[in-house]
């Protein structure tokens, strides 16, 4: 599974090299941000659940920000905030809002988002919209939010750590099956 990854994922010698973070090398330069170990990756789902409940384009940035400084994995940050995206964004919210209302016994009906018709100006007033029906939630929503990402954050983690186990021992258990039939197979 780490060789897999380790395909597709950037190398961190070319991302300190590169142009634009070259002044981030010192900080950028542990390893525990790069290493594929199971507790930086599962630090790493977890801060990228909690950052991606966060409206807007800067959920991967701030995800990198956190995961620097408690020595997460960066990549696995930056990837699980891709659970939020334009068509699963509005569902978690409602659902942290009924979270909220639950908790706070808050009455009050959550409206749903202004709808967009396809033109150029209801994209262009999208974000505002949405934040404007966030800020309408008001405590309620962020109550909700804070107990969805705590919920989220915890079962990432707990989650990403069983099935490294679980990996982990079924790919020890397949090497010592091969290692105890290859002596048999050398005496036939």
């Amino acid at each position: 599974m780490r060789k897999t990854l380790r395909k597709y994922l950037p190398h961190p010698d070319s991302l300190r090299d590169h142009r634009a973070l070259r002044w981030l090398a010192p900080v950028l330069s542990h390893p525990r941000l790069w290493h594929l170990h199971r507790r930086s990756v599962a630090l790493g789902i977890a801060i990228g659940m909690v950052t991606g409940l966060i409206p807007g384009p800067v959920q991967m940035l701030l995800a990198a920000l956190i995961a620097i400084p408690l020595r997460a994995n960066i990549p696995a940050a930056m990837f699980a905030t891709l659970y939020t995206n334009p068509l699963t964004f509005v569902p978690l919210y409602i659902l942290a809002y009924q979270v909220g209302r639950v908790v706070t016994g808050d009455s009050t009906p959550l409206a749903l988002p202004p709808g967009t018709n396809w033109s150029w100006h209801a994209l262009a007033n999208m974000i505002p919209d949405t934040l404007a029906w966030m800020q309408s939630a008001g405590s309620t929503l962020l109550i909700g939010l804070f107990i969805q990402a705590t919920v989220f954050a915890l079962c990432a983690y707990i989650l990403t750590l069983v099935i490294w186990r679980i990996t982990v021992t079924l790919a020890w258990r397949r090497r010592s099956r091969s290692r105890k039939q290859s002596p048999a197979d050398k005496t036939v």
